[in-house]
């Protein structure tokens, strides 16, 4: 038995509760005759810690094996015995390209009217998320006006999983950061990811009151992005839940995550742009309650009517062609900027 490879064909883990998940493995034996076994309970840790330390155990069924045989287990449910461990592996699970499963019990193989206990502490290879590489906010649009409860963003998201074990993550909450700034959250519900590309949906609030007394520390932490003519926000986990309660094996693992998503800069103000497609108000009018006297794009427009440099290193001007309050302004931004200003002008010109 040891000597079986094991090969994890397909597997699910679904976080169910704060102790519990449903896990589905489908693996497969390979004998050289006819053999059965016993239910077997394998108990899953990591190699790695000093002291043997399971944090899940899986019940197989008993097997009448015969060379190639196949061997699932179904929606078993299974209890967290060592939370630490979980998020150990969970953590790899995130990260890596590739995570051991490490598994260690023991069986009873019949040959007939022969039997003998058979040790198994196998470790099985299997490919991981790979941190979600490829996550991405696809689209976004803003809601005017908000919902009761806030609610004034909703889109959708790429999260792309690279693995071969499907996740059940539950409902996720993610923060939205422009460096150190709080930029807004997101919700995402039912968040299920099998192997390949997945979209999900989501809603959230962006925090415009932030933004425009803000600015100055935004464009600082978009300087390299803005040099590519892209948007960079970084996602956090904040919450994870299931049926309400908070699942902590899973918001230890996303919690600390950061999450990048790059967005052409284009392609943002063409989605702000589509949000207001048949509004009677302007884009000004629709934040400028949110922002005060200075309206959000005015806001823009001001901060970036700094200057730039050319490719000899002299500073020009950067003029948008419309009045601004006048007043030193230390903001400098890469010439590239001037992509996202003229997206703001082709902005105002359309609304």
């Amino acid at each position: 038995m040891n000597n079986q490879k094991l090969p994890i064909k397909t597997g699910v883990f679904q976080a169910v509760s704060p102790t519990e998940l449903h896990v589905t493995i489908e693996t497969e034996l390979d004998t050289p005759l006819a053999a059965d076994l016993d239910p077997t309970t394998l108990y899953v840790y990591n190699k790695g810690t000093p002291d043997y330390s399971p944090f899940i155990d899986i019940t197989l069924p008993k097997i009448h094996a015969n060379h190639k045989t196949p061997v699932a287990v179904t929606n078993q449910t299974v209890t967290v015995t060592n939370q630490t461990e979980l998020v150990k592996w969970f953590d790899q699970i995130f990260d890596l390209p590739e995570t051991d499963l490490t598994v260690k019990g023991k069986t009873t193989v019949h040959l007939g009217a022969l039997k003998m206990q058979s040790n198994i502490d196998k470790t099985i290879k299997i490919s991981s998320l790979n941190a979600l590489d490829g996550f991405g906010i696809t689209s976004l649009r803003l809601i005017y006006p908000a919902m009761e409860d806030g609610t004034n963003i909703k889109g959708t998201l790429s999260l792309p999983n690279a693995g071969i074990i499907t996740l059940g993550l539950g409902n996720l909450t993610l923060d939205l950061f422009s460096g150190d700034i709080k930029l807004g959250y997101v919700d995402i519900y039912d968040v299920t990811l099998p192997p390949g590309n997945n979209t999900r949906d989501f809603t959230g609030q962006l925090y415009l009151n932030e933004l425009v007394p803000n600015l100055g520390a935004i464009l600082d932490s978009q300087s390299k992005a803005l040099a590519d003519g892209n948007i960079q926000l970084i996602a956090t986990g904040n919450a994870t839940r299931v049926n309400g309660i908070h699942i902590p094996y899973v918001e230890q693992v996303l919690n600390k995550k950061k999450l990048i998503s790059t967005v052409p800069v284009i392609k943002l103000i063409s989605d702000v742009i589509s949000s207001f497609s048949g509004s009677d108000a302007s884009l000004s009018d629709l934040l400028g309650d949110t922002v005060g006297n200075s309206t959000f794009l005015e806001g823009l427009l001001d901060h970036w009517n700094s200057t730039t440099t050319n490719t000899n290193g002299t500073e020009l001007p950067m003029k948008l062609g419309r009045s601004m309050p006048k007043g030193p302004r230390t903001i400098k931004a890469p010439a590239t900027k001037s992509l996202l200003k003229m997206g703001l002008k082709l902005a105002l010109a359309k609304l």
